[in-house]
């Protein structure tokens, strides 16, 4: 029997899975925090400009520059940000913006190198040493002295969160059977909105800079003991040849569920099906054949839209009045409908066709904003929302989506370099929606053309649903997603993934 056999027996999603997606899930709502805290700690505060002939201006510089004011003072009576932390102001305004770029460069190589090492160290010790990093430099950041110093800080924020969810998420799909994956990924999606929810709550009750960012980092120290309660992933075990440590993890879990392992069951990878030469596989090989190489490029177009798609609508939230807090938790608010309906269609349509539907109908939401928006803005407002909200619901398939098609020889670094486009898209974001000041809702249309393309492309990407997981990169080249698992002959299974069934008086041979 396979892994995901394994799984059948002991409980797809038993109890004791379902601690620790729970646990998982909480910390997918510390990562919200970090991702979105750019919005809470760079806010405008109101100042006076004072110039060197003792004239004043509220809220604006001389000749726009900041240069031109000798004094500056700001009303920090009520809160404070970076902005007035260090004069980010008229010419320097774009200084502010640049922290979240900063930090999304950070995103953006920690998903390129965390990755690879995630596959190389396990998704646990990845995840523990990843928290670990995001709670030491974002307590750096609050502590910052000087603008350098706090870009750098929130630069290696990012990188360890990258690393962080990254993990996080593979390895909640590898501690689960096959048809709960979808629901395991949705469900992870959902808390982040749920993150986004509860962090405007704290930023409105924190409203100074400094202590919001020290608070972040306190919070954050208790995952660090997440290190003592989840396992490892028992399909990392397996490729790494450490089959005694798998064989503990599946039992744990069969335990908790309340179930009992079949019969001394061995892992004995010297015996394979197929035996092969231990080859080191590398995200490279995805570009082996032209097949692989238009699948792979599909899955990084696809995740650089829904990220620059999904952050665009958010910062737009953000500035679309009604106040920063409840805009920004309304944003978030409106997530929630998209993953109950993703839970649904993704067991009925599958990935591939959920994927493409969200991706098009928000696309096109986007786009009847630039041709309505200007004589109708009750149906900007709503087709915004509605965009969001399905923009929101494939960035959750297609993290499912990959998850499902790279092996797992190379599953976290290929998930790294797709994420690496993701977050190329969060740093362009910001400068989709300045188009807006040029031409009308002109970022609309450009989210919602990328939206659509990218849909239509994912047609040509295989179905997932209910399909054995590759486990390696030769898995993908036959088409092993298109394969159900194997099925059982005579009450035995034919073992595969170095699983071994032994019995009493008979010994199944692999």
């Amino acid at each position: 029997m396979d892994i995901d056999d394994v799984f059948r027996n002991i409980g797809e999603l038993g109890y004791q899975q379902k601690l620790y997606t729970a646990a998982l899930c909480t910390l997918n709502i510390y990562a919200a925090m970090h991702m979105l805290q750019y919005a809470f700690v760079s806010f405008p505060v109101d100042f006076i400009c004072t110039s060197i002939k003792n004239q004043t201006k509220q809220n604006g510089c001389f000749d726009g520059t900041r240069s031109s004011c000798a004094r500056l003072v700001f009303d920090t009576s009520s809160s404070s940000s970076i902005v007035s932390e260090w004069g980010l102001v008229c010419d320097d305004n774009w200084r502010s913006k640049a922290t979240m770029s900063g930090f999304m460069s950070g995103v953006m190589i920690g998903a390129l190198i965390l990755g690879k090492l995630s596959d190389r160290i396990g998704r646990k010790s990845t995840m523990t040493l990843t928290t670990i990093g995001i709670v030491l430099f974002n307590a750096v950041s609050a502590f910052a002295t000087s603008y350098g110093l706090y870009v750098m800080a929130k630069f290696c924020v990012g990188f360890f969160c990258a690393g962080n969810i990254l993990s996080m998420f593979v390895l909640g799909n590898e501690l689960v059977g096959p048809s709960k994956r979808g629901i395991v990924g949705v469900t992870m999606q959902a808390f982040f909105s749920l993150g986004i929810m509860g962090f405007a709550y704290i930023a409105y009750l924190v409203q100074h800079w400094r202590q919001l960012t020290l608070l972040i980092s306190l919070i954050g120290l208790p995952f660090a003991a997440y290190h003592f309660f989840l396992p490892e992933s028992p399909r990392w075990l397996l490729t790494k040849n450490r089959s005694s440590e798998a064989l503990k993890v599946l039992e744990g879990i069969a335990r908790g569920n309340g179930k009992v392992m079949p019969e001394k069951l061995n892992m004995s990878p010297q015996k394979s099906v197929s035996p092969t030469p231990t080859i080191e596989e590398g995200v490279l090989d995805l570009f082996r054949s032209p097949e692989l190489a238009v699948s792979t490029c599909i899955q990084i177009y696809s995740w650089f839209v829904n990220s620059a798609s999904y952050y665009g609508l958010t910062l737009a939230a953000g500035s679309a009045g009604g106040g920063l807090y409840t805009t920004t938790a309304l944003s978030g608010a409106v997530e929630i409908p998209a993953y109950v309906l993703t839970n649904f269609l993704l067991s009925y349509w599958g990935r591939r066709k959920t994927l493409c539907a969200f991706m098009v109908f928000g696309g096109v939401a986007c786009l009847i904003i630039q041709i309505l928006g200007g004589v109708m803005p009750f149906v900007a407002t709503s087709c915004a929302l509605m965009g969001k909200l399905c923009l929101a619901a494939s960035f959750a398939v297609v993290y499912i989506h990959s998850g499902e098609l790279f092996p797992t020889t190379i599953r976290n670094s290929a998930m790294g370099i797709v994420s690496v486009a993701a977050r190329f898209g969060g740093i362009c974001a910001p400068f989709i929606v300045l188009l807006g000041d040029t031409l009308p809702n002109a970022q609309f249309t450009v989210f919602g053309l990328l939206a659509v393309t990218a849909g239509l492309a994912n047609l040509k990407l295989p179905e997932t649903l209910g399909k054995a997981l590759p486990e390696s990169i030769s898995d993908m080249m036959v088409g092993n997603v298109n394969k159900p698992p194997s099925p059982r002959r005579n009450g035995k299974s034919k073992i595969s993934e170095t699983v071994v069934l032994l019995n009493d008086s008979d010994i199944e041979d692999i």
